[in-house]
């Protein structure tokens, strides 16, 4: 079975990045014009931020429980 590459603060971080990014471009979408990285970070932090990183940091506290470390 392959190995999986180990998750890293900063693969999740990256992943936070695209997920705000994503967000400014479904809003802005919506809206029919741009809302700006500043207004799309702000409203994805306090819709988004606690679960998405409750998530992520549950998987990373997986990850270190299974490799003994």
């Amino acid at each position: 079975m392959p190995s999986r590459k180990r998750l890293t603060r900063q693969d999740v971080l990256r992943r936070e990045i695209e997920a705000i990014q994503i967000y400014r471009w479904e809003e802005s979408e919506r809206l029919g014009r741009d809302i700006g990285r500043n207004t799309a970070a702000k409203q994805w932090i306090r819709k988004n931020a606690k679960a998405f990183r409750d998530y992520w940091e549950k998987r990373l506290k997986e990850q270190e429980e299974g490799s003994g470390g």
